[in-house]
């Protein structure tokens, strides 16, 4: 396997680049192993039907202590960063190019400086805790795209946890979990993105991307499964709707005792309070929409209402 390196001459530019093909960080949603989105959804930004996500604080902060993380990681493993390799740039596979990675770092392995012997860092700052042990599984399938695609064979992954606790663990590149990987990638782009084929949703804001409104008069003959969930939700609901009735029968006990006071006490301890809130302003649409009906039609919009579940 060959590739090749680009350095395109702004962040905008290396932006762009990265469109033209599948990322380290879109590589686990490909293979459902994001928590944060899924394969329709990774679909549509790809195909344009969707903005691409805005860069919020958090992941400028990320990219922000990248280098602060490396020199963590250097300190602690007296390995040696790559000063080169602190910019945005991209290896490219060139068999398949839309196999594309930017690490955040390469580091030497050893003494020697020949191309063979450099290593990737992978730099994450989290709120979550870490065991080095049992590391995100999206987390594990980034590095391992990115050793393949760059024909290395040893990686670091290094995390800050809420700025107070630094970790890191060392990453070998393993061939079959990376051909899976491939394989996965190659039929997303070629089905998917090439092709225009829809991926299925696997949850419910998919279902409401890809429908946001019901088609008047159809309906759906379902599995035993889901017929099973039904009956299970509707035994749910049923014993969610007495355990209110019996909140709402003790919460109206309690307020019995309160009369005019903001508290009530056991033992000298506070265990309740009923206060009402600051009065507030809010601007009354109903009455100037009765007194000023034609101004008021002015600024009236149509909005689409979300679809609405019941049970039957």
């Amino acid at each position: 396997m060959s590739n090749t390196i680009i350095r395109p001459a702004t962040r905008e530019e290396w932006l762009e680049v990265r469109k033209s093909g599948i990322g380290s960080s879109e590589v686990a949603t490909i293979v459902g192993l994001n928590p944060w989105e899924t394969p329709y959804q990774l679909w549509r930004r790809k195909c344009g039907l969707d903005a691409p996500k805005p860069e919020n604080f958090a992941m400028k902060a990320g990219h922000y202590l990248e280098d602060a993380i490396s020199r963590f990681w250097a300190d602690e493993t007296g390995r040696q960063v790559i000063k080169r390799s602190a910019g945005d740039w991209i290896i490219r596979d060139n068999d398949r190019p839309y196999l594309q990675v930017s690490p955040d770092r390469t580091y030497w392995l050893g003494e020697s400086r020949s191309q063979g012997d450099k290593g990737i860092l992978e730099c994450k700052t989290t709120q979550m805790a870490v065991d080095a042990n049992d590391i995100p599984k999206h987390w594990f399938c980034q590095v391992q795209y990115q050793l393949g695609v760059a024909g290395y064979e040893h990686g670091s992954l290094a995390w800050l946890c809420s700025g107070r606790e630094f970790g890191y663990t060392d990453i070998a590149h393993v061939p079959d979990f990376y051909a899976w990987l491939i394989e996965e990638v190659d039929r997303f782009w070629v089905d998917n993105i090439l092709g225009g084929q829809e991926p299925d949703a696997v949850n419910v804001a998919d279902v409401l991307l890809k429908y946001n409104r019901h088609t008047d008069g159809r309906s759906i003959e379902v599995s035993n499964e889901i017929y099973e969930a039904y009956k299970n939700l509707k035994d749910l609901r049923s014993e969610i709707d007495a355990l209110d009735a019996r909140k709402e029968e003790l919460e109206a006990r309690i307020k019995l005792a309160f009369a005019d006071a903001e508290a009530i006490t056991y033992d000298g301890q506070t265990i309740a309070t009923w206060k009402a809130p600051k009065p507030s302003k809010k601007f009354d649409a109903k009455a100037f929409q009765a007194a000023h009906p034609d101004e008021a039609e002015e600024y009236m919009i149509t909005t689409q209402g979300a679809r609405r579940f019941l049970l039957k």
